[in-house]
Formats: structure tokens, sequence, C-alpha cells
């Protein structure tokens, strides 16, 4: 049998795959183990797999398994189980961010370090009242070493954050020779296509080493129309709906049905749009009409939409660190990068609601009601686009070397400034009702507060009660729109510095073996500021909102390790260790949050070198976010679906539908409010885990650890659907998958003090979120991992690696009061079950192939009428590669090999007919990459 500390770094270096780490591979079998530090402790150590499981992906791997970037790599692990909302939904705060979801339980409660240390964040919050993320947008993926990824709690060590895992990129630092790469891409069915030309170098002068890189990456965008399973209406699953889209259209409201459509078909053509008869609407016979087949205009609009944005990035790392003597170093690392970015969302769009009166002052002399809804295309306005620019600068520095010849010491100072900015060019919405309607109190008015429904005097209304003054349902040029269009423009930037002292080394000798410490201690400044203009913040540009807020706190940390040995080899018992680590972490800003003490237990015994069995037992604690706690108040006109208003109206009764609920109820455009809350609690819990590592054969080995995370008091904000569906349930008594409902529990009383209903129809007129302390989260499960190599001298190497995670189950309160529920299998909750990947790869001489397949799990349908789910979705990647001599080399790679296009159900009746937050949408792509070393 090999060694087991050696027999374990060999495979993964001859396995060129993601496994086990265990940490830098010796330079000879013959030399003996270097200590290293390894993410999950500051104690240098030899060996190398420690009580808390972690993986590794190398440079090597992101080649070889396919991956265009460090985001695609990260998001393929097994243990990244949830969705980030970023670039393919473009209509989001994240538009243009990429960000991780460990365990699903959101992109925040995992950290990312480069190195070891903290880095900016994002400076635009991920909603109106949410935490920022790290974007690993800004990591160029050439300057990667490789990535230490830790699943689970490491509060203990790192501090807050780290509660579901810790992702620890490691850059390049002994680049010894020049490399010029390029690499073009696209895609099989079109857009998308990318060209990357990279270029690193490295070497030494006297005693200060260099490596030095630079990365340009510009990538097209894939549009809602280069896809042909998505560029139709008729593509959808839903015959019904294989109409053109609504993009212009005239309605009556509650005369009496609350929308009955009135035909406008002699308007479409003269705008270049087409009549669609609309079946499934009542029709509302005006004066002198006897139609019964109304028609609203349709189009395409799909072209408009953008499922990956279009993006040029320029990066450039450099690492540098000289030897002052024998003991001590200087070093330092940098990473800039500038990127600019633009998002296609939906087309403009302008709508209303208005009572039409004799006289306006005059609730008795009502003559109707109406709604239009007009969108404009690109050559009747501006650009509906919205527009990115971001840079970012991380550096870390420092000195390092060893006291008293046996302890290990580093200072370090690092940090860095994340700015960013963001623009699209949207309607002032009072400006635009005051040039369809006329003068405010005079013409129109806004007689209720919260309501954009509005009272128009008859006399600005053609017969027909159309606008008499602008034609909004008419032919339309830019120049009428341009004293009331506006600019919304947010600009932020965030900071993070951190000045770390460690100290590590040998306390004493103990009969078992070195008893080994690691201290540290840190003083922590970040800070954040994003700010959009205030009339976007304050509601009053149509079809956007906007956030401010700003806030920096001071952290100071203190933590301490022990790496016990308990029994040594020849105890007969095998070899018994234990590590201790605890925490302090002190806030100094101006929430109620002050600190958190955290501690972290461990113990690995091996009864033979070839086995390992490790138990871990972690508490953490996460600070709420910055701007959670510091987000100005602001509001905003959102939507959503009115269901106690459905139910009630339609008469609907415990387990029954609710989705159809969505077309015709509404809500309308309603104020919402939002502010941070600096009363918030710090969410805390622990992980908990207990496995196996295991070298089965000389070239087999395997892991396999039993997880548990545990979290209290997480910070959540409920949707305006969620809510809405909330205040209906606890309004009625009953729900659609629950026939019991109590009025009176604390989540009903929360909801039902969020949401205000009055206006002429006794609709919602405004609605209220904040964050808050919600009752707690778990989730149980497993992960799995082996790998082989087979060596032949005829054939070549070849190699296997799988890894498999499974959730167990997933209890989850809403609030303390709340009974607990087990969330894994609930429509909403769009964490994969299941997730596996399969690498398998071969080498022989100058050539090599690799496939990766990914399988994602079963997944809920979302909007299906009773609980579905869709099946598991799988796709291939395949490399191969030539070295046409010792320097240059040649590969192809191919991703999403069979085209596997994302699930479809009859229940995703709009564009893009399919969840493309779950499953990726841009089908079959492929690079070809030339590599010359010099």
């Amino acid at each position: 049998m090999l060694n087991f500390r050696k027999s374990a770094v060999a495979l993964c270096v001859s396995m060129g795959c993601a496994v086990p780490v265990y940490a830098e591979q010796q330079a000879s079998e013959n030399q003996d183990m270097d200590v290293v530090e390894v993410t999950g402790s500051r104690i240098k150590r030899a060996d190398l797999e420690g009580a808390s499981p972690l993986v590794t992906i190398t440079a090597e791997d992101i080649q070889m398994q396919g991956h265009a970037n460090v985001f695609d790599a990260l998001s393929a692990i097994s243990s990244n189980s949830g969705i980030f909302i970023g670039e393919a939904n473009s209509n989001n705060f994240n538009a243009n961010a990429q960000a991780l979801n460990l365990r699903g339980f959101g992109s925040s409660y995992s950290l990312v370090l480069i190195n070891g240390r903290r880095i900016p964040v994002l400076p635009k919050p991920s909603g109106t009242v949410s935490g920022n993320v790290t974007n690993l947008a800004t990591i160029p993926s050439d300057a990667v070493k490789r990535i230490e990824i830790l699943s689970g709690g490491a509060s203990a060590i790192y501090g807050s954050d780290a509660v579901t895992g810790v992702v620890n990129v490691i850059l390049k630092d002994d680049v010894d020779e020049s490399t010029l790469t390029y690499r073009r891409g696209d895609t099989k069915d079109g857009g998308g296509a990318s060209n990357k030309l990279s270029f690193t170098t490295g070497g030494s002068f006297g005693d200060t080493n260099f490596t030095l890189g630079l990365e340009l990456d510009q990538r097209k965008p894939i549009h809602g129309d280069d896809r042909g399973w998505f560029d139709e209406p008729t593509d959808g699953p839903d015959e019904t709906r294989h109409g053109l889209t609504q993009v212009m259209s005239y309605w009556a409201r509650y005369q009496p049905d609350p929308y009955m459509l009135i035909d406008i078909e002699d308007k479409c053509a003269a705008v270049g749009y087409e009549a669609v008869y609309n079946v499934n609407r009542t029709p509302f016979k005006q004066t002198g009409s006897d139609t019964d087949t109304p028609h609203y205009c349709g189009d395409n609009t799909y072209e408009t939409y953008t499922v990956r944005n279009d993006r040029d990035r320029s990066s450039m790392f450099l690492h540098l660190d000289h030897d002052l003597n024998a003991d001590t170093s200087l070093y330092a690392d940098i990473i800039a990068m500038k990127s600019e970015g633009e998002a296609g969302i939906y087309r403009y769009s302008f709508k209303a609601d208005y009572d039409v009166r004799g006289e306006l002052a005059d609730g008795d002399s009502w003559l109707g009601s109406r709604h239009f809804y007009r969108t404009f295309r690109s050559h009747e306005v501006p650009t509906s686009n919205q527009v990115f620019d971001e840079t970012s600068l991380t550096f870390i520095t420092g000195i390092r070397g060893v006291i008293a010849g046996e302890y290990d010491y580093s200072v370090s100072f690092s940090g860095g400034q994340y700015d960013y900015e963001d623009s699209v060019v949207r309607f002032d919405d009072q400006k635009m009702l005051a040039k369809i309607f006329g003068e405010k109190g005079k013409d129109w008015d806004q007689p209720w507060e919260g309501s954009r429904w509005v009272t128009v005097n008859a006399s600005q209304l053609n017969s027909d009660y159309t606008p008499k003054n602008f034609d909004i349902l008419g032919e339309l040029t830019p120049d009428m729109f341009n004293d009331v269009t506006h600019t919304s423009v947010g600009k932020g930037d965030s900071s993070m510095y951190n000045l770390a002292f460690e100290l590590s080394g040998t306390l004493m000798e103990l009969d078992s073996g070195p008893l080994q410490f690691a201290t540290v201690a840190e003083v922590i400044q970040e800070s954040y500021e994003f700010i959009t203009d205030q009339p976007t913040v304050d509601g009053d540009i149509y079809g956007w909102s906007g956030i401010r807020g700003k806030g920096d706190r001071d952290h100071y940390a203190i933590g301490f390790e022990l790496a016990i040995p308990l029994l040594d080899e020849s105890s007969g018992a095998g070899k018994l260790d234990a590590t201790l680590a605890a925490r302090y972490d002190h806030y100094d800003d101006k929430s109620d949050v002050n600190g958190a003490a955290t501690y972290q237990l461990g113990l690995t015994w091996r009864p033979m070198e070839e086995l390992m069995l490790r138990t871990n037992y972690a508490t953490s604690f996460r600070a709420p976010d910055m701007h959670v706690m510091n987000a100005e108040r602001s509001s905003s006109f959102a939507s959503g679906t009115d269901f106690y208003e459905c139910a009630t109206k339609e008469g609907l009764t415990a387990g029954q539908g609710w989705k159809f609920c969505s077309e015709d109820y509404n809500s309308g455009s309603v104020r919402r409010y939002t502010e941070g809350d600096l009363s918030l609690k710090e969410e805390t819990g622990y992980s908990a885990s207990i496995g196996m590592v295991a070298d089965i054969t000389d070239n087999w080995s395997m892991t396999l650890d039993f997880y548990k995370l545990h979290l209290e008091n997480q910070i959540g904000v409920m949707t305006m659907d969620g809510l809405f569906r909330y205040e209906a349930e606890c309004l009625l008594g009953f729900g659609q998958f629950d026939s019991n409902i109590d009025k009176n529990s604390p989540k009903c009383q929360d909801a039902l003090s969020r949401v205000q209903r009055g206006g002429p129809k006794d609709g919602v007129t405004s609605v209220s979120t904040i964050p808050y302390n919600i009752g707690f989260r778990q989730q149980t499960g497993v992960d799995f991992s082996t790998s082989y190599k087979i060596d032949t001298h005829e054939f070549g190497t070849f190699k296997a690696k799988l890894d498999y995670s499974h959730i167990f189950e997933s209890p989850f309160r809403f609030l303390p009061e709340d009974e607990v529920e087990d969330i894994r299998d609930l429509p909403w909750n769009n964490t994969f079950r299941t997730k596996t990947n399969l690498t398998l790869g071969w080498h022989k001489e100058a050539v090599s192939a690799s496939l990766f397949i990914n399988r994602l799990g079963t997944s809920p349908v979302e909007d299906a009428e009773q609980p579905e789910r869709y099946p598991a979705w799988t796709t291939v990647n395949l490399k191969a590669g030539y070295d046409v001599t010792e320097d240059i080399s040649l590969s192809l790679s191919v991703v999403n090999l069979f085209d596997k296009k994302p699930h479809q159900h009859e229940s995703e009746k709009w564009w893009p007919f399919a969840d493309i937050n779950k499953y990726n949408p841009v089908g079959m792509e492929y690079f070809l990459q030339a590599k010359v070393r010099f």
C-alpha cells in the first residue's frame, strides 16, 4: 500500500482533476513532504487531509473540464446546489454579476478569499434591502493556480460569512516562462462569440521573483431571438399563447369585469404591428360597435432581451516576492480589472388606469374606466439596454519569516476598491402622464394616495376615451419623448482593508508528537456606498426602481488554533489527532451587533495508513450585510398578483390552483416602501460533519462525508407575490395547498400589517417590506467523491473522478413561533437535491482528451398547478488537446456537447418558456485555443 499522506498527493497530481485537497505536491518522492497551510486552518502541517472536508480545483482542472472562466468552474462543483440569478435574467439587480450559492443558502453565506484574504464586494446590493455578493467575474482565470473549497462553516478561522463554505482562490506565484494564449469561442446557434487573449510571464532577478499576467476578454451578447426554441411565441408549450406578444392594447375596467378588451384592430397595421384576436378575453362593446372579436396589437419582442450579456473585460495580475534573508521575505499580489457590459432588457413600455369624469373633482360624474398599454421599439424611443461600467483593484502585501528559528510569522496589509456604475433610460412617470393627459390638477389628477390610478377630465379624451392630445396608440418618434425621458444612474463603490498578524509553530513536544498552534489578530475596515439618482429612488421613473445606502464598519478579531496529537502510530490504536479553534469578532458600527465568539472542534483517526476517519463541529455567525442595515428608505412602483381579489371574485376554495390568478388579477403598479434596519441580529448557527478518507488501492481513493448545516435568525425579505399570497391566505384562512391557516398566527399578523388597501376598487395601494430575522434553516446531506487512475504503457493513462452531493432534508421555520416544515421538496425551493460530476480523462504523449459530465438532479416546477418536478438535466463537456511541439499546443473545448436545452413545462407560459436561472440556455458552445510558450 502507498503511504497515506503521500499517495493522495501523488494521485491528485496525476489525475489532473478536482479531488479532495492535499495541498501542494512534493518535489520528490524521496524528499520529506513540506508543511503547508491549507484552507480551513492557519497551522501548517504535513498531514494534508484534515478534519474539515476540502476540495481543490487546479488551473489544469479548469481547462480539462472545458470551463471558460472561474465562475463556470465553481458553479459546477457538487456542493454548489443553489442558483444565482445573474446575467441569464437581465431584469434583476445583479444583471452583470457572477456569484456562487453553496448549499442553496444564498450567495452571501459563503466567504470568497484571494490568497486567504477578503476582497471587496460588488457595490450594488442584490436587492432593495439585500446584501452584496462577491463577483467572481473580477478574477481572471489565467491568474488562478488553484481554488480550495471548504464546504462547511469556518467562522472560528475566518469570522463572519463563512457559514456554508469558504472559497479560497490561490494565485499563481511561480511562473518561470512566458506564455501567449489566444482563444476563439462561438455558439452553435449564433450569438455569444468571444475572443480571449492572455499573456503570462515570470522569472527572477537576484532575490526577487515575479509573475505577471495580462488578459483581454471580449464577448458578444446572446439575444432572445438567437435560439430557435425561444425566438417565437409559437415555441411556448401553451398553444393558447402562440399569438404575438401584446405590445399595444386598450381596455375597459370593471364594466363589469376587471379587464374587458376593446378592439383596436384598425390601429395595429398603421404602426407596424399585427392585430391579434384574443379569444380568452371578454369583449367590451362600445357605443355603436357590435364587435365580439376584440383585438390587441402584437409583435415579437424577444430580440430585445439578452440571456448572456455583451462584455469587454481587461485584467492584470502581478505577484512579487523578495527574500531579505534566509528567514524573511516580502511579498505582494495585485489584481486589477476593468469591465464594460450591456444587458438587453424589456422594451420601453407605459400603461395607465384612469377613471373618466365629466368634472374632474366630481366623483359622481364618472363615465367609465379605461386602461391602455403600449410598448416602444428602438426606432420610437432611445435604447432600452442597461449599461455597466466596473473597475476593481485588490492587493495583498506583507512580510513573513521565522522568529527564533522555529515560529512562523506574517504581517500583512490587504484590501481593495470596487467602483461600479449602471445606467438605463426610462420614462419620468409624472411627465409622461402630463404629456398624455394634460395639466395635473386641471385636466387629470391622482386622488388616491399610493395608487397610480388617475382621474381624467372627459374634455381631454376622444369619444372612445383614448387620449386626445397625445395619440398613445398611434405612430411615435423619439423626438416626441425628449422632455419626458430620464437616465437612471446608479453609482457605487466598496472597499475592504485588512491588517493581520499571524504567528504559528510548535508549543511543545508531546510523547505523541508536536503540539502546534496558530494565532491571528486582525483589524478590518469595510465600507460601501450605492447611490441611485433621487427621482428613481422616489419611484418617479416608470418601470424602474433605485436604491440608496451607505455604511462602514470597523471589525476587530483575535483567534487561536491548536493541533493536538493524542495518539501516534506506535500506540497500537492508530494515529489520533484533535484540532481546536476559537475566535472572537467585534464590530464597531451603528448596529446592535457588537460581536460574536465562535469555536471549532475536529478529530481525525487513522487506524491504518490507508484509512482516515474524521469529524468536525464548528459554530458560525454572519453579521448583517451593511446595506441590509443601512439601506435608506426608498419607494418604487412594483406589481404582483392580487391573490385575495382573485380568490374572492372567483369563489376559490381550499385546494384549487391559484396559478391562473396572475392572468387577470395583477395588482397594477403599487408603491412599495423599503428600508434597512439597524436593529437586526447577527445570524448564528453551526456545521457538523463526519466521514472518511480512504486509499483503497494505489490508484483508487475515495471520501465520504455526512454534513449538517444549521442557521438561526436568518435575514429575509418578502417578495411582492409572496407577500400577496400570505395576505390572501391569512384573510381567507386557506391557501392553494393548505386548507387550514391560522389568521392569528404571528406570520399572518405580520403579513397583514404590510399590505394597505384602498383606492377606487379597494385594491392594494401600498406595501412595506423590511429585512427581518426569521426562524431558522437547516440542511443535512452527504458528499461523496472517488477517483481512479490506470497507467498503461501501450494505450496511455486513463483517469476518472466522480463527485456526488445529496441533500436529505431541509427543515425551515419562517418565524420562531411557526411550525417547522421540511422545504426540500417544496415548489419554491430551487435548490437541487442532488448534483453529480464525472470527469473522464486520457492522455498519451502529445495527445489528450477528457469528458466532463454534469448532472443536476430533479427540481420543482415552481408554477405547476400541482406539485411536480423537472427530470434530471445532464450536460457533457469535451476537451481535446494536442502538443504540436514542447512549446506549442492546440486544444478544442466543446461545452454542452449534445446541445442540451432547458426543460420546458406547460406552466412556463412566458418567454423564454423555461427556467433559465436553473438551466443554462446557451446550448452548445465551442472554443479553439492556441498556446505558445517561450
